[in-house]
């Protein structure tokens, strides 16, 4: 999409993976945040990764003035090996190894105007197939991970500094401000906005990025050796593994210190934000918040039906399914009246939809817990009486949320933001008590305890009940939240001239 009238975006916000070809929280936020704002215009840079299936799951709003891909690792040809400028590696190769082995950036600018400079000659053949490069990378070998096996290393190398540079060579929309949505690859393109334009900048952290990295790096097959998964940067020796998380905690500083403003959903994150170089004085939490209205009626729909459990989220690895699929095993046991649904889609990893479909076919419950694959959840509802997260990383869920807003109480793991929905923040006045149950992660005998305790108490289930729809009626409202992100605007931003979409 090209900028309506080459206008300047008010806002350029850069999403990792998510909206809007995605389905899922994050995504669903963005859109929210874009039709909410309708004073404001918007450009949208959606970060994918390589031999994407660029579906649209959302129609962008008419206030969308511009949208970009960046495909990770997806690099022009550019001009033959033999083309290659002079001290292109003196340049490349200090600013790279800033980011693998420490927190000194200071080489990031030159390296930035050196691909200005030449954008129209680097590419594949001089960046990752040319002698120089070959030899560039022979050499960094040597400084940093001398013992570990170069195959993998080499691998390793390609795919980390290829990802770099295909966030380099494009040309970075021009915008009034820069928001991305996590650190990563995204929080790489607000230091570089930061760098190039001198706009303001935020970042809101749903999820902590560089910990959802950790958990992948650590169960990852395609990184063959195992490592002390060692998060902090010093000089030492390290795996391979290691030098993906430095690479990780490196971007997640840069983003950091290009950040006027640094937010998150969930108070428990600020803490880990610190550790990974935020400044205190800019960080603040903006929860997420439904609008009520929405879930008007709901409830009056609900009528007399088996009691139903059910796990909402994507089917892959970090959410846990396997832990759901073995309580219901246990709760089934229990009650065998219970209905058992997994809500959502199915088609991110295959490869773990089917280590599911054959979990549940050896423990006997293919008659009874049901895939759905992408579905309204909000149709579901009515027959749903308690919503189960067993995730290893969650932000703040807005199942539990959208659940909670009738009601319907929550079994969650007790990461990011769900112990504080379950049981409220610290600051809650007067305390509304508890709305559900927080288990432990990777624990099936408890989440299984949980989800019976709830069902078989009907004193307890409707306490939790009354509670979590107090909760989330107080102190979860979509108005709220946005009114916080519009303040914010308009301090960096004054709305002198607004679009009328």
């Amino acid at each position: 999409m090209e900028n309506r009238k080459k206008e300047i975006a008010d806002i350029c916000l850069i999403c990792e993976g998510s909206y809007p070809y995605s389905l899922g929280g994050v995504a669903q936020w963005v859109h929210e945040l874009i039709n909410e704002h309708k004073e404001r215009t918007f450009h949208i840079i959606s970060l994918a990764p390589p031999n994407p299936e660029l579906t649209l799951r959302y129609t962008l709003p008419s206030n969308v003035i511009g949208h970009t891909v960046y495909i990770v690792q997806d690099l022009p040809k550019g001009s033959y090996a033999g083309r290659t400028p002079p001290g292109t590696w003196e340049i490349i190769g200090p600013a790279l190894k800033g980011i693998i082995q420490s927190k000194s950036f200071e080489e990031i600018g030159p390296l930035l105007g050196f691909f200005k400079e030449h954008k129209n000659i680097l590419g594949q053949r001089i960046l990752s197939e040319s002698e120089s490069a070959w030899n560039f990378m022979l050499k960094l070998y040597e400084e940093v991970i001398p013992s570990g096996p170069f195959k993998a290393y080499f691998g390793t190398i390609l795919t980390l500094s290829t990802s770099l540079y295909s966030m380099i060579l494009p040309e970075m929309p021009r915008a009034r401000l820069y928001h991305s949505v996590c650190t990563g690859y995204a929080g790489f393109l607000l230091y570089r906005a930061k760098l190039e334009h001198n706009a303001p900048c935020f970042v809101t952290e749903h999820g902590i990025y560089t910990n959802e990295r950790r958990l992948e790096i650590a169960i990852a097959s395609w990184i063959t050796e195992t490592g002390s998964l060692d998060l902090a940067l010093e000089d030492k020796k390290k795996t391979l593994k290691d030098f993906w998380l430095n690479a990780f905690c490196s971007l997640a500083y840069m983003c950091y210190k290009s950040c006027d403003e640094i937010l998150t959903t969930y108070d428990g994150n600020r803490e880990i934000q610190e550790e990974g170089g935020a400044d205190p004085q800019k960080m603040h939490t903006i929860v997420h918040g439904i609008n009520l209205g929405d879930y008007q009626g709901i409830k009056e729909k609900r009528k007399k039906h088996p009691k139903t459990v059910a796990f909402v989220g994507r089917i892959v690895p970090i959410k846990d399914v396997k832990t759901f699929i073995r309580a219901c095993h246990i709760v089934k046991q229990k009650l065998p009246e219970v209905r058992l649904y997994a809500l959502g889609p199915f088609d991110e990893d295959s490869e773990y939809y089917e280590e599911c479909k054959k979990l549940i076919s050896f423990l006997g419950l293919e008659d009874h817990l049901t895939f759905t694959g992408k579905v309204n959840v909000k149709e579901f509802l009515p027959e749903i009486d308690l919503i189960v997260l067993t995730s290893i990383s969650e932000a703040q869920p807005l199942i539990m949320l959208e659940a909670g807003a009738i009601g319907i109480p929550s079994v969650a793991s007790n990461v990011g933001a769900c112990d504080q929905i379950i049981n409220g923040r610290p600051d809650e006045s007067p305390p509304l008590g508890q709305g559900g149950i927080s288990t432990p992660l990777v624990n099936p005998e408890a989440t299984a305890e949980a989800i019976l305790q709830l069902l078989t108490d009907p004193t307890f289930y409707q306490s939790c009940s009354k509670n979590i729809e107090s909760r989330i009626k107080s102190y979860y409202r979509f108005e709220q939240q946005h009114a916080e992100y519009r303040k914010l605007y308009d301090k960096y931003i004054p709305r002198s001239t607004s679009w009328q979409g």
